[in-house]
């Protein structure tokens, strides 16, 4: 058998399952789903919630054929009131945790006739929300809680993303700790990460679990340390009462390390030049690990309708391995694909054994299927790449620059010609936000420039997006105070670009290993911090221990190391802490995010 034989194709494997980490994540959460499913005894019919999130977050673990498998019928829009199909013992609403579902339940308890005998089974994804709860119990004088059986929720809090991370897809988190002041969403976070504790070491025989040590860099990740020692306290005083899972404990992972977005708001607000960054960046991939693209762009067909979308999947192996890769570098990396498969093509039919012919058969689906995607690929990289140089090239260009020198007493023109242009808001918010962020704060007569020309360009609602960024301390003013003060501290760049070189004289954008490859001679300043402290094994860092004392030996070791960042982490980031940071198993974050997004989810004052 020839060396090409011998060698693991790992080109075209259709659904890629991620690490191994994720892999026991997606199971811990399936079996979630399965044992309250499996629990309800006969067949089961579905109702969905409006909100199509919650059916995106169910489909991650299990399809229809899966869930069909555990008892499942049918499947229902909430909206459509059908009635249950005959011989249903079970009807189990899946719904989102607002006051608008609850809504839609008791609508349809109202005006779908079930037969009298069919229980009603309702499931909050992720969490039951106290208010929502409350609220069902005291409408209509309990009528609609009286005809419920059951009220429980199923914690599908961790998401995979990729392949290599979990997200809790809270992308709001950031605006409500900043404008808000919203601190129960650090409470969310520790509930979340007291559920990957149960993934690493369960909750049963709490007197014989190994402890696990959790580091905090920032505001935020020590409030969340604290938060997530009182959560895990209550939790291990309540496993008496509670039968032990026997799904947890599948995480190997030694110590989480917790840090803040706001050590680094800056990287967010530039822009991404690697593969998948980029997509993000213009397409936006959405919860399902997909794009949708324009067919007709797509194609370079102008038959097509120019108002159809195609969806692609990244899941795939090929997507693994180009996804990292700068723009600018794809074609290495896609070229190294080409010549597998070419290589994988070449036999002799005449000169084959049989045990030759079983194996090529084997490979030929594979070998076919990596062909197609690495089309689709190739084709999505031309699309990104040409509109990073049609439509972003001059706002990376002044982001260099800006980080280079910024000088706070002068508006940059690359600014006022956006704005005077009508880009698109966020593109010009975000340059704003970079020069200020560099110059450790803008002059007042420059802030008030950059007022006014948003206000004349784009009015009234988007001067009001200033001042929230102004709140968070996306952008400053120097020497300014009262309502417009962010509470987080400021990232002081100027300071941070020396301390940890974040502007090398020398970078390869073809080198994954070279930590400011992602954008182009700029290293995030989070990644250099998680780097510093896998380096000195985070000492220095505040610790909290989860149990009565740490393990030595995990000490010792530096791997199975769990990243958490909360407040959003980008795609680019995620890749030079993946590619940099061998010592991390598992990086997890509140949400993948991109600067528009984070722009998106500001909310209100």
């Amino acid at each position: 058998m020839s060396a090409s034989e011998e060698r693991e194709d790992a080109v075209a494997i259709l659904n890629w399952k991620g690490t191994n980490e994720i892999r026991s994540a997606n199971e811990y959460n399936a079996n979630l789903l399965f044992t309250i499913l499996d629990s309800l005894d006969g067949n089961k019919t579905i109702v969905w919630d409006r909100d199509r999130t919650v059916m995106h977050r169910v489909n991650l673990f299990a399809g229809a054929s899966v869930l069909a498998a555990h008892g499942v019928v049918a499947n229902h829009t909430i909206e459509a009131k059908k009635q249950a199909q005959i011989g249903t013992q079970h009807v189990v609403f899946f719904l989102a945790p607002t006051m608008a579902s609850l809504d839609l339940l008791c609508d349809y308890i109202d005006n779908v006739h079930n037969d009298p005998n069919i229980l009603y089974q309702v499931c909050f994804i992720p969490e039951a929300w106290y208010v929502v709860r409350e609220s069902l119990k005291l409408r209509s004088a309990g009528k609609y809680w009286e005809r419920i059986e059951s009220v429980r929720e199923i914690p599908l809090c961790w998401l995979p993303r990729d392949g290599e991370c979990l997200s809790l897809s809270s992308p709001q988190i950031a605006s409500r700790l900043l404008i808000n002041g919203d601190w129960t969403y650090l409470h969310k976070c520790a509930v979340a990460l007291n559920q990957l504790v149960d993934m690493c070491r369960g909750r049963s025989s709490s007197s014989h679990q190994r402890p696990m040590s959790v580091y905090s860099k920032g505001k935020w990740a020590t409030d969340v340390a604290r938060m997530l020692k009182k959560v895990r306290i209550t939790a291990e005083a309540d496993h008496t009462s509670k039968s032990a899972d026997p799904i947890e404990g599948l995480l190997k992972i030694n110590r989480i390390v917790l840090i803040d977005r706001w050590v680094d708001p800056l990287t967010p607000m530039l822009s991404q030049l690697t593969f998948y960054g980029l997509i993000d960046e213009i397409y936006n991939i959405g919860m399902v690990n997909s794009v949708k693209v324009p067919e007709a762009e797509f194609e370079e067909s102008n038959e097509c309708d120019p108002f159809k979308e195609k969806e692609i999947h990244l899941i795939d192996e090929v997507y693994h391995r180009l996804k990292h890769s700068h723009i600018n570098a794809f074609s290495i990396e896609a070229s190294k694909i080409l010549a597998e498969l070419r290589e994988d093509e070449q036999f002799d039919r005449e000169k084959m054994s049989v045990a030759e012919y079983t194996v090529l058969v084997k490979k030929m689906p594979k070998i076919i299927n990596g062909k197609k995607m690495i089309r689709v690929h190739m084709r999505l990289a031309e699309m990104v790449r040409s509109y990073l140089y049609c439509n972003l090239s001059d706002l990376v260009k002044a982001e260099k620059d800006l980080l280079d020198y910024a000088d706070s007493d002068k508006p940059i023109s690359i600014i006022e010609d956006q704005a005077f242009d009508a880009a698109p808001l966020n593109g010009v918010l975000r340059l704003i936000s970079v020069h200020s962020l560099t110059c450790g704060g803008l002059k007042s007569s420059v802030l008030q420039h950059y007022r006014r020309i948003v206000n004349q360009s784009y009015g009234s609602s988007a001067l009001n997006k200033v001042l929230k960024m102004q709140k968070m301390g996306l952008i400053r003013e120097k020497g300014s105070g009262g309502k417009m003060l962010c509470e987080y501290p400021p990232m002081m760049f100027q300071q941070m670009k020396k301390n940890y070189e974040l502007l090398p004289e020398v970078v390869n954008e073809a080198k994954l290993d070279d930590m400011s490859y992602a954008y182009s001679g700029f290293t995030p300043l989070l990644c250099k911090i998680l780097e510093e402290g896998d380096r000195v094994k985070w000492a220095g860092w505040p610790k909290t221990v989860l149990g009565d004392d740490t393990d030595p030996i995990a000490e010792k070791d530096g791997r199975g190391t769990c990243i958490f960042v909360i407040g959003g982490l980008t795609r680019s980031e995620l890749a030079v802490i993946r590619e940099n940071l061998p010592n991390v198993a598992l990086v997890t974050t509140s949400a993948l995010i991109t600067g528009d997004k984070l722009l998106d989810n500001i909310t209100n004052i």
